[in-house]
């Protein structure tokens, strides 16, 4: 029987505030890691999305940071802004912050040496945390989207508060929009002990490890390094090697096939036949919560057009949209107003929105990485979730290579298998209803 967080080490206020954010007990991630962290240890952890890698992380960094006897920080990096966002949320949390928030656009630590500290700032620029631990411990999401001048004038002002200036903090960031700010003297990472790279399979591949190595190179050493990733490539071995110290190697496994309770299969069908496919699809289920995962921005702009024709409360997510579009787009789909989403696989990579009860592969993914980190958007936690991937008939060598690469045997399925059964006819079922005639009382 797996024990409760005081069992990792967690002081009895940090533990509270775990029960408070809606965590009763840990999962695997965080009992493993959580007593590394603590112990001071460099962390490698894979395990599968949807375990709680994030609080795993976020609670023991918090209590190493409370408890510093000089102020320092914290900064994690991951690949997108919606992650940036997402993480700071599960932060605050953690600290027991105010769970409403703003659009948050940039904040972060200024000025020559070491303790410069800045507070998320209201308004249009940042989200602020008004309650629990996050007072005494800023949480600074950073990433682009705003203008510079705007985001400038915004540390300014956090920096003129009295109560932030010696504060430890966290940064949360993009590594592309925080090398501008520290390239540009405007955010100092002197003072940073501790250092995740959240999505670690991501932002050591060529898209971002130019950005992430420059990152690195303005840190300080000694700093307690840690890598959290749902898988683990091969070519990435010599770069982990050299990133981490004598690390604590964590592996949560994966049943074979399976991630959690989700039924995966996949339809053969050619590309042509594919949109008027996915509208029967939804016709049937307009209001099945799913995410359509294509592999470019025009195919996500088209393929959300066409739905939306087909009067199906469906948009598109991807990098070329606005922050406050992309922002108001997934806050719609959180709450129900909107029930598809058309994405690309940089844009939806790692959100974390609960109750996704369907994701479809328009097309066969290019690797199996890319297939379990799209998959991994439904089935969450102990929830439920079918994944189906629309496969043409040039794309099956490659359904194959996805096959072996993550040890799982589609089951093909005919086209009314793989759609959703019919809504039943209520006007057909109300005609069919046998009308009653109340008696008549006596004496009438």
């Amino acid at each position: 029987m797996s024990g409760g967080f005081e069992d990792t080490g967690l002081s009895p206020a940090l533990c509270a505030l775990a029960t408070q954010a809606g965590m009763t007990e840990p999962t695997p991630i965080q009992q493993a890691a959580i007593p590394a962290i603590l112990a001071g240890r460099d962390l490698l952890a894979t395990a599968p999305t949807g375990t709680g890698k994030t609080a795993a992380y976020a609670l023991p960094l918090i209590q190493k940071l409370l408890a510093a006897r000089r102020p320092r920080s914290a900064l994690v990096l991951l690949p997108t802004r919606d992650l940036v966002l997402q993480t700071a949320k599960v932060f605050r949390a953690c600290t027991g912050a105010a769970t409403k928030t703003t659009s948050v656009k940039a904040g972060a630590a200024k000025g020559p040496g070491k303790g410069g500290a800045a507070k998320e700032h209201a308004g249009k620029t940042a989200g602020t945390d008004s309650a629990g631990a996050a007072g005494l411990l800023p949480i600074i999401p950073i990433f682009g989207g705003v203008d510079k001048i705007e985001q400038t004038a915004a540390l300014d002002a956090m920096l003129d508060s009295p109560a932030t200036r010696n504060a430890s903090h966290v940064l949360i960031a993009t590594p592309g929009r925080l090398l501008d700010l520290v390239r540009a003297g405007i955010c100092n990472l002197d003072d940073c002990t501790h250092l995740v790279l959240d999505e670690g399979d991501r932002l050591l591949c060529p898209e971002f490890l130019e950005e992430t190595s420059a990152v690195l190179d303005y840190l300080p050493k000694p700093r307690q390094t840690l890598v959290f990733s749902a898988t683990r490539p091969d070519e990435h071995k010599a770069m982990l090697a050299a990133l981490l110290h004598k690390p604590e190697d964590i592996v949560v496994e994966r049943t074979p096939g399976r991630r959690g309770p989700i039924r995966q299969g996949a339809l053969f069908i050619e590309n042509t036949h594919k949109p008027d496919f996915l509208k029967t699809f939804f016709l049937r289920a307009p209001k099945m919560r799913s995410i359509v995962f294509v592999r470019t921005k025009a195919e996500a702009d088209q393929l959300a057009a066409t739905l939306r024709k087909a009067k199906l409360a469906a948009a598109p997510l991807h990098a070329d949209l606005t922050q406050d579009k992309r922002t108001s787009t997934l806050a719609s789909f959180a709450s129900g107003r909107l029930f598809i989403l058309v994405a690309t696989d940089v844009a939806a990579r790692g959100l974390d929105i609960p109750s996704v009860s369907q994701v479809i592969n328009y097309d066969v993914p290019d690797q199996p990485e890319t297939y379990l980190h799209r998959i991994g958007r439904t089935g969450r936690g102990s929830q439920k979730g079918s994944a189906l991937t629309l496969c043409a008939a040039a794309e099956r060598a490659r359904l194959r290579q996805v096959e072996v690469g993550v040890d799982v045997k589609l089951r093909i399925l005919s086209e009314s298998q793989a759609l959703p059964a019919p809504a039943p006819d209520r006007t057909a079922t109300k005609a069919a209803r046998p009308k009653t005639t109340p008696a008549k009382s006596p004496g009438r």
